[in-house]
């Protein structure tokens, strides 16, 4: 009886487990919609950003509190790292979107995989199963072929920004593994507690930064420039609104299906359901577009072709993965002695 119990309640857990992955990459696609009706509104990406992150730390941490370690959390560099990494692919993001709509925007952020692979080979000669090198292959042909069909007018923007926010993206993932809290935390409050405190301290430094600049241009003592909001953008309430309501409730949502799900179905699984991110995004870009929120034509055939092709390619690499695993750990059992 209790095995039954046991094997039912562990059923339960990936049954929800996958669940919540759909529901974060569904956050995604939502978020992809807001950062686009921000963009129309008149948005600053990094105050827009910024106030999204500070108001899901704080919510976060009201949730599920700081405890007894968080001077020591937000004392290590590597929370740093992690925290502007998390912010500088969002800002990032966001402005690839002011270029490109959702789904083609969400679509150039899977150049990451390939960056990911080549990372994880040059610095920690992680090994990587044949197929799942054609997969990031075939990632980046459909990447090239985004590029090539994206507009002249904002071609090199989109791409190099684009690039940039999957290098940081990248770069969070790396920190965020060998962070040392955020590789000890086992349960969902703890992975959200470590979270909320990185963001906490860094979307405060970085507003508080903002903020020093944008007094400074107003004064004149820097040059006026359109990658540092001004003080009007910083106080500008559809960016209130948009940003630190709706988008810190978003931002905080994810956050928690994200790690609810990692406990249940690791990261592997959350990852193999991320392919369906460019999806997601084009389904709320459409329904953005039927409502008026956002003016986003739909996506052409190449851009659908990259799609599809991105969504082939990723479920391919986590099946080349998991086959790799399967095989290591036949080997590791036919190793060990009997007894």
């Amino acid at each position: 009886m209790k095995s039954h119990r046991a094997a039912t309640s562990t059923s339960g857990n990936t049954t929800s487990g996958w669940l919540e992955a759909a529901g974060c990459v569904t956050a995604i696609g939502a978020l992809s919609l807001l950062y686009a009706i921000g963009h129309r509104l008149g948005a600053h990406p990094i105050a827009f950003i910024l106030h999204a992150m500070l108001v899901s730390a704080i919510a976060t941490l009201m949730v599920v509190g700081a405890g007894t370690q968080a001077v020591a959390i937000v004392r290590h560099p590597m929370s740093w790292v992690v925290g502007l990494g998390m912010i500088l692919l969002e800002i990032l993001y966001f402005q690839t979107l002011t270029y490109v709509p959702p789904a083609h925007g969400n679509v150039m952020l899977r150049v990451g995989i390939p960056i990911s692979m080549v990372a994880g080979w040059l610095m920690l000669r992680r090994p990587t199963p044949p197929l799942a090198v054609v997969g990031a292959v075939v990632v980046g042909g459909a990447i090239v072929l985004l590029v090539g069909v994206t507009s002249p007018d904002v071609r090199w923007p989109m791409a190099i920004v684009g690039t940039l926010a999957a290098v940081f993206m990248v770069v969070r993932g790396f920190a965020a593994e060998f962070h040392p809290w955020n590789r000890s935390a086992s349960t969902v409050q703890d992975k959200l507690r470590v979270t909320g405190l990185v963001l906490l301290v860094t979307s405060i430094l970085s507003l508080a930064l903002a903020s020093a600049a944008a007094a400074a241009m107003a004064l004149d003592i820097l040059p006026p420039s359109r990658l540092v909001p001004t003080a009007a953008q910083l106080l500008h309430w559809p960016t209130f609104l948009l940003g630190g309501l709706l988008g810190g409730a978003i931002y905080t949502l994810m956050m928690y299906l994200n790690f609810a799900s990692v406990v249940k179905i690791t990261t592997e699984s959350l990852t193999a359901m991320m392919a369906f991110s460019p999806a997601t995004a084009w389904l709320f870009q459409e329904l953005g577009a039927t409502f008026g929120l956002i003016d986003a034509p739909a996506p052409g055939p190449a851009v659908v072709v990259a799609i599809v092709v991105c969504i082939a390619a990723v479920l391919l690499i986590f099946w080349a993965g998991v086959q790799a695993r399967q095989q290591r750990a036949r080997g590791d059992a036919a190793g060990c002695p009997a007894g």
